[in-house]
């Protein structure tokens, strides 16, 4: 026995170099055993201290790229946020586990090679720990992670996002009684993030919600899945182009373009304006200095509702009281809007992976919830105390234009959108780019065709379907509900099994039930409404 783990041990410690590059003898956990299906990712079971049982994984299927590109959400640096978006190394140990981290080449690698052993066998030693968070930064390796006040700020800033506009329309459209909505999808969407907690705890290995979707469902799982995800992230771009070309609109409304005999109005033309702007942005490939910026959207928040405030109390616009306690007819989009108002949730392994101490990361989401209800809440109920039945789909579009306070959330508001972009659309395009044939054209040319492409797409669609209030409730129902809500709870009774508790189940199972009916009845009320309005 102890000659089977001293070999063990060593096996662990062999390291070979090949071509520059790391080519490691993983532990056991991640060998390759090819399935009799070919869906599930290297799967071998292991014992921990206590002798129970616990699974490992690892995936090679597409896409490899997910957790690379949505690191750029999240905060993962020392408590002076001074480094922010995935390491600049191809490889990095995080808590035990080996993964891709970037494109560009390990520095300095054969001065490293026994500081690395000795971190392995450290690592290897007390993988269990998961206060452990360790990442090569070119030079060593050094111990690094969130505080929990860092993971809340990073959950708030991937949850408050332009869904706060649309949130004073509805209580225009589903009466006061639409805040109850919000209530409950705040506290379902809460406990599905536990549930993903429990996801990414069952399998050592697991870091991305596709690799949830493949631990619960093998291959096609996983496909499914990173098709909703990427769906869903492209749609915010589409939302950001005609949020552009109405907010501009309102500031410059008499700018119009008549080229070559065709009229293009102010709405179009800023649609176009936008996406010229933000092009070069998605052509790059480090997108660290964007990341620095769109971490800056808690303050973009703040800054907007700080400023509608003022002009409620300063401009003489008021708070009247007014409107419908209930209006049954528009609760399906008041569905939609705050099923997309609490989506951060394919980004939350990203925050779980970034903590110090994982085991805080509960506590940290239901901070991240009631901050962010409160802040959503207060901001529909005064909003639409100050316009009542006038209030619009974008709150901001109420606003007197001659108002200080006006401008300063128009301008904020027009902002913000070219920071986050490039960093919503780079998960799809790499994504894509995995899937060029090896050979096929030049890597570089083929990423700007690409990209070019899915940027006037968002454009297309986005003068297709100009409504941007409809827009996001389709993309809440649709999409933001599937991802929040029904996949987390579906993900965790597959993995858990006969593991979760009567009380889980049982939650889960009526959280599913509330899911399919809300995404129902939003979907065919934004789709009939949208059609209804050509």
């Amino acid at each position: 026995m102890a000659a089977a783990r001293h070999r063990k041990e060593e096996e662990d410690d062999e390291m070979t170099m090949e071509d520059g590059d790391i080519d490691e003898s993983p532990r056991d956990s991640f060998r390759d055993d090819d399935s009799e299906d070919g869906d599930e990712g290297d799967e071998e079971d292991e014992q921990d201290e206590d002798g129970d049982r616990v699974g490992s994984f690892e995936s090679r299927q597409w896409p490899q790229s997910y957790r690379e590109t949505t690191d750029t959400y999240t905060i993962a640096a020392s408590p002076i946020f001074g480094y922010l978006g995935p390491s600049t190394s191809k490889y990095s140990i995080d808590g035990g586990r080996s993964s891709l981290a970037s494109d560009s080449k390990l520095p300095l690698i054969s001065d490293k090679l026994e500081s690395v052993k000795s971190l392995r066998r450290h690592l290897l030693g007390s993988a269990r720990d998961d206060k452990l968070s360790f990442q090569y930064t070119g030079e060593i390796y050094v111990s690094q992670g969130c505080s929990v006040t860092q993971t809340v700020f990073n959950g708030i800033n991937v949850l408050a996002g332009v869904g706060l506009l649309s949130t004073p329309f509805t209580i225009h459209e589903a009466g006061w009684a639409g805040l109850a909505v919000l209530s409950l999808f705040a506290i379902i969407c809460c406990y599905t993030g536990v549930l993903l907690k429990h996801c990414f705890e069952s399998k050592d290995g697991i870091s991305t919600y596709p690799d949830i979707g493949e631990a619960a469902f093998g291959r096609i799982g996983r496909l499914i899945i990173s098709i909703i995800l990427y769906t869903e992230l492209y749609s915010y771009c589409v939302e950001f182009i005609i949020l552009e070309g109405d907010n501009m609109t309102s500031i410059f409304p008499g700018v119009n373009l008549n080229l070559f005999g065709i009229h293009v109005d102010s709405k179009h033309f800023f649609g176009m304006l936008t996406a010229l702007v933000v092009l070069p942005t998605v052509w790059l490939r480090d997108l660290r200095v964007l990341s620095y910026l769109s971490a800056g959207g808690v303050f973009v928040t703040l800054v907007v509702f700080v400023s509608v405030a003022l002009v409620g109390t300063t401009e003489g616009v008021g708070f009247h009281q007014t409107g419908e306690a209930v209006k049954w007819s528009g609760m399906p989009f008041a569905i939609g809007i705050y099923g997309f108002c609490y989506s951060g949730h394919s980004v939350f392994p990203n925050i779980y992976q970034s903590m110090s101490d994982r085991t805080k990361f509960t506590k940290a989401l239901f901070i991240c919830f009631a901050i962010c209800t409160a802040i959503y809440g207060s901001f529909a109920i005064f909003g639409y105390l100050m316009f009542g039945d006038k209030t619009l789909s974008q709150i901001t579009l109420n606003l007197p234009k001659e108002s200080l306070a006006s401008k300063v959330a128009l301008w904020t508001t027009v902002i913000n959108p070219f920071t986050k972009f490039a960093l919503l659309l780079n998960p799809l395009a790499r994504s894509l780019e995995e899937l060029r044939p090896e050979g096929f054209l030049n890597e570089t040319i083929v990423a700007v065709i690409l990209r070019t492409g899915l940027v006037a797409s968002t454009v297309v669609i986005a003068f297709l379907m100009p409504f941007f209030g409809l827009v996001m409730a389709l993309i809440g129902s649709l999409l933001s509900i599937l991802v929040a809500i029904i996949m987390p709870a579906l993900c965790f009774l597959k993995i858990t099994q006969n593991k979760a508790t009567r009380t889980q189940v049982i939650a889960s199972i009526a959280i599913i039930v509330v899911g399919v009916i809300s995404a129902a009845l939003g979907t065919y009320s934004s789709v009939a409404r949208i059609i209804g309005n050509y």
